[in-house]
């Protein structure tokens, strides 16, 4: 609204944290349940986490969240003694021994080609990915194919994709119009526009470098 008139606005800081907190508040109030940051672990699920396989920066990321996946996971191991241990056999019991489920299967990935170690374990039924470095995914097929990134030529930086926003409209046909400003680009035009400058007066402001291109 521009009525060119300013307005007080209130908000209680505690009523906007609980907007994302509300698991937190809700399985302490209704359950008594204290939340607390478990890392890459998770109370529904175990063994959970990421294992390093052959190679630099190569991160399977795995989830067991049921005990059928566990079994699967147990015999696509084959069956190791660490693994038939009856105490491993329910969530609870491999969430209490979840540091000893790690350092068993890191030992198996580290051996392990991340793409044959997903593929085995998906074909297995096994939830299991590739922990994808932020830095490769511009080169991602999926998200290429998705039109996730626009190639954006900035006069400075070149020419890169650049991630737009997670949805499209059938009217719009892409997210970024034009690159990022650079120094001072607009500022003759904001200051003559906006702020009813003549030339003389912005070449003054240069000159006396309170504004321009440089540094």
């Amino acid at each position: 609204m521009h009525s060119g008139s300013g307005a007080f606005v209130e908000a209680a800081m505690v009523e906007a944290a609980l907007n994302v907190t509300a698991e937190l508040t809700v399985a302490y109030g209704a359950y008594g349940t204290l939340i607390v940051r478990d890392g890459n672990r998770s109370a529904d699920a175990a063994p959970q986490g990421l294992y390093a396989c052959r190679g630099f920066e190569q991160w399977l990321a795995l989830s067991v969240s049921t005990d059928a996946h566990w079994d699967a996971l147990r015999q696509l191991l084959g069956s190791p003694a660490w693994a038939d241990d009856p105490a491993l056999a329910t969530l609870e019991g491999r969430r209490a021994d979840h540091d000893r489920i790690d350092v068993a299967l890191q030992a198996w990935a580290q051996d392990q080609d991340l793409d044959d170690a997903v593929e085995v374990l998906v074909a297995a039924g096994i939830p299991a990915g590739r922990a994808t470095d932020p830095r490769l995914t511009g080169a991602h097929p999926q998200l290429a194919a998705l039109g996730f990134f626009e190639e954006v030529d900035h006069p400075v930086a070149g020419s890169h994709p650049v991630s737009t926003l997670p949805f499209r409209y059938s009217t719009v046909d892409r997210w970024i119009r034009r690159p990022a400003p650079t120094l001072g680009e607009h500022s003759h035009e904001i200051l003559r526009d906006l702020l009813d400058l003549d030339d003389s007066q912005i070449d003054d402001l240069e000159r006396r470098r309170v504004t321009g291109t440089t540094l």
